[in-house]
C-alpha cells in the first residue's frame, strides 16, 4: 500500500524513489573539528526509508501501532528520523517535548500526554523508571539502543524483526487524524501539548516550500530538532549539528561554520540565540566609545558596533553556499540580524517567520525590509515589525481580553493602527491541545460560518497600512499602570539601542493596588552605572509612551533567564518576581532613593 499523501513519510518514499542514493542525512561520528572537513555517517533517502519501514515493522510487531501514543526521547541522530518517520507510517502518534525544560516539567508533560508507548535513550528510561513516567499508562517500553536496557526491546531488535519484511503497508489517513503532539516551550506558562493532525503536517511542509522557495536537492543545517523533520519532508539533505539542541546559545559557531562549508549548506534554521553567536563569529569590532568614562576609560558596554569582516577564528567571513537562514522562537534584533547577513553571500537573506506551535508560518519578513525599514520603526518604539501573512492564511487584529471567545465575530476586528490580540486563521492551525479543555477553550474561536477553528496567538500588535504585522510583546507581558499600558517590545528596543551586548526587559512591580514599570538591564556590572542610568533617564524621556518609566535595575548573573528551547524569549515572570523583591516592600513609585540591589544584582534606582 502506498502513503498517503498527507503523511509526511510519503516525501521520504518519493525521494528514495526518484533520487535514491542522494544523502539524506550526515551526522557527525567523532565530533566536529573547529577547522576543516570532520568524519560524518552518510544515510541516503533510500537507506533512509528501507530502515524505517524496517523499524515500523518492529514497532508494529512489539504492539505500537496506529494511534498508540509514544513518547520519544531520542537526540537528533539517524535513529532520531528513522523512528519518526517510522512512527508516521504505522500512524502511531509521537509525543515531542523539549529535554530542556527539566526533570519537572518533563514529568508534568508526560503525565498530561499520557503515552502509551514509550521510546527513549538509556538516560531518559532511567529517569522514567527512577521518577515514574508514565506509570500507570505505559505499556510498550523500547530502548534507543543495541540493548534491551531493561525495557521490553531495544531498536535493534525493532530493525532485526522487519529486516527481512520488505515496504511497511501504511495504512490510509485522513487529514483530521492526529499525527503527533507537539509541546509549546512553556515560556509564558506551562507547557502545553498542540494536537498536529496529518492535514496540518502536510500544510506546512507546502507552505515552508512555497513561502522560502526551497527546492529538492538543498542541504540544511537545522540546530532545532523538530524543524529538522521538515529536511528531508523537503527533499533536503539534513546536516546534524555538533551541538546540545537542549542549549541552542551555546553553540560553538566555529564548528558550525566548518560544517557549512564542509557539506555546502544552503538552509540554515536557527533560533536567535544560534543567529547572534554566528554573527559574532563574523568578526564584530567595537569602534572607539566617544563617551569615555571618569579617568578617561572606555565602558565597553556602550560601545557602537561596527563591521570588520574578518572571521575571529581566521577563517574568513563569508558563507558563500548560504541561501538563507531562517530565525524563528523570538524576535531576533536587528543588529544581530545585521551581523549575521554581513556574511551571506549577495541576495542571501535571514528571514524571521512568524508563529508559534499551535500555528506555523503565519507571516514572515526577510532581513532586507529590516534592516533598511523596519529597524528604525522599532527603535522609536513601533514594535517589531514580523512581515506580511503568507498565503494562505489571514490575520486579525481583536480588542485585548483574557476571557475565552467562544464564536468567532469580524464585526469586533480593529482598524490599522491599533493595538489589539492577534488572532489567526488557516491551513495550519492547529485545533486544540491535549487533555487541557480550558486551555483550549482560552485559546480557539470557533466559526458558526465555517467551522474553521481560529487560534489566538497571546501576542499584542496592530497591523499597518501596507498590510504588515507589528509585534508589540506577548499578552501575559503587558503592563497596565495607572497611566496606562506598556508593551514589551514597544518599550525595550527604545533602551536596547544604548546597549549593544545587552538586552533590556519591562516588567511591572505592584505597589498599594496598582502596577508600575520598572526597566531590569542585563549584565553583571556596568563600569560606569550611573552614567548609564542617566541615559536610561534621557531616552526614556525622549518618547511620550516611556517618560513614565523612572526605575531601572541592573540584573546580575550570566543573563537574562530564557526558554529552554530557543534561549532567546525571557523569562519576563522570574524578573518580575526578582525585581519585586530587589526593590523592597518600603518601594514606592517615584522613590529616588539610591539602594543596594541583592550581591551580584548590581545597582537598583
Amino acid at each position: 500500500m502506498s502513503l498517503s499523501p498527507l503523511n509526511v513519510a510519503s516525501h521520504l518514499a518519493r525521494m528514495a524513489a526518484a533520487e535514491p542514493d542522494r544523502v539524506a542525512i550526515h551526522y557527525p561520528v567523532r565530533g566536529v573539528k573547529p577547522h576543516g572537513p570532520s568524519d560524518h555517517l552518510t544515510v541516503t533517502f533510500a537507506q533512509l526509508h528501507a530502515d524505517s519501514d524496517a523499524v515500523a515493522h518492529g514497532l508494529t510487531a512489539a504492539g505500537i501501532a496506529r494511534g498508540t501514543r509514544t513518547a520519544l526521547m531520542v537526540p537528533p541522530s539517524p535513529d532520531f528520523f528513522a523512528l519518526t518517520f517510522a512512527l508516521f507510517k504505522v500512524a502511531a502518534v509521537p509525543v515531542l517535548i523539549d529535554p530542556g525544560m527539566g526533570v519537572k516539567n518533563l514529568g508534568k508533560c508526560l503525565a498530561e500526554a499520557e503515552p502509551e508507548a514509550f521510546v527513549a535513550i538509556p538516560k531518559a528510561h532511567l529517569a522514567r523508571r527512577v521518577l515514574g513516567w508514565g506509570r500507570k499508562t505505559v505499556r510498550t517500553t523500547v530502548n534507543a539502543g543495541r540493548r534491551r536496557f531493561f525495557c521490553d526491546t531495544s531498536l535493534s531488535q525493532l530493525r532485526a524483526a522487519g529486516a527481512a519484511r520488505g515496504p511497511f503497508p501504511a495504512p490510509d489517513i485522513s487529514a483530521d487524524e492526529t499525527a503527533a503532539v507537539l509541546f509549546t516551550s512553556g515560556s509564558t506558562g506551562v507547557a502545553k501539548g498542540a494536537v498536529y493532525p496529518h492535514g496540518v503536517f502536510a500544510a506546512q511542509v507546502g507552505m515552508l516550500k512555497a513561502t522560502y522557495g526551497i527546492e529538492p536537492g538543498e542541504i540544511d543545517l537545522c540546530t532545532f530538532p523538530l524543524f529538522a523533520l521538515f529536511g528531508p519532508a523537503l527533499g533536503m539533505t539534513c546536516v546534524i549539528p555538533d551541538m546540545d539542541p537542549t542549549r541552542p546559545a551555546r553553540i560553538d559557531p566555529r564548528k558550525a561554520v566548518a560544517q557549512i562549508r564542509q557539506f555546502g549548506v544552503t538552509n540554515l534554521f536557527g533560533s536567535p540565540a544560534v543567529i547572534r553567536r554566528l554573527g559574532e563569529w563574523g568578526g564584530m569590532q567595537p569602534l572607539p566609545n566617544p563617551s569615555p568614562k571618569k579617568g578617561g576609560e572606555k565602558d565597553p558596554a556602550l560601545t557602537p558596533p561596527s563591521f570588520s569582516g574578518k572571521g575571529v577564528g581566521g577563517l574568513g567571513s563569508s558563507l558563500p553556499s548560504l541561501r538563507r537562514a531562517i530565525s524563528a522562537g523570538a524576535p531576533a534584533s536587528a543588529p544581530a540580524i545585521e551581523r549575521f547577513a554581513s556574511i551571506l553571500p549577495d541576495g542571501a537573506q535571514v528571514f524571521t517567520p512568524y508563529g508559534a506551535t499551535e500555528a506555523l508560518p503565519v507571516a514572515n519578513i526577510g532581513s532586507r525590509e529590516i534592516l533598511t525599514e523596519t529597524r528604525y520603526l522599532t527603535d522609536q518604539g513601533k514594535g517589531v515589525c514580523v512581515g506580511r501573512p503568507v498565503a494562505g492564511m489571514r490575520v486579525y487584529v481583536v480588542p485585548i481580553g483574557d476571557e475565552p471567545v467562544p464564536e468567532w465575530d469580524e464585526s469586533c476586528c480593529l482598524p490599522p493602527g491599533e493595538i489589539g490580540e492577534f488572532v489567526v486563521r488557516g491551513p495550519v492551525v492547529t485545533k486544540q491541545y491535549l487533555n487541557r479543555p480550558e486551555a483550549t477553550r482560552l485559546a480557539k474561536i470557533r466559526d458558526p460560518k465555517t467551522g474553521d477553528v481560529l487560534h489566538r496567538m497571546g501576542d499584542v500588535g496592530y497591523t499597518d497600512d501596507l498590510g504588515r504585522l507589528w509585534f508589540c510583546g506577548r499578552k501575559s507581558h503587558r503592563v497596565v499602570t495607572p497611566h496606562g499600558t506598556l508593551f514589551t517590545d514597544q518599550v525595550e528596543p527604545v533602551f536596547n539601542t544604548l546597549f549593544p551586548y545587552r538586552r533590556t526587559a519591562l516588567v511591572g512591580v505592584t505597589r498599594g493596588g496598582a502596577t508600575y514599570p520598572v526597566l531590569c538591564v542585563e549584565g553583571n556590572k556596568f563600569p560606569t552605572w550611573p552614567v548609564v542610568e542617566q541615559r536610561l533617564r534621557a531616552r526614556a524621556a525622549e518618547f511620550s509612551h516611556t517618560r513614565r518609566i523612572g526605575t531601572f535595575l541592573l540584573y546580575g548573573g550570566l543573563g537574562f533567564p530564557v526558554d529552554v528551547r530557543h534561549n532567546s524569549k525571557i523569562f519576563r515572570e522570574k524578573l518580575a518576581v526578582w525585581a519585586d523583591k530587589t526593590l523592597g516592600k518600603r518601594w514606592h513609585p517615584g522613590d529616588n532613593t539610591r539602594m543596594q540591589a541583592p550581591t551580584g544584582s548590581g545597582a537598583a534606582t
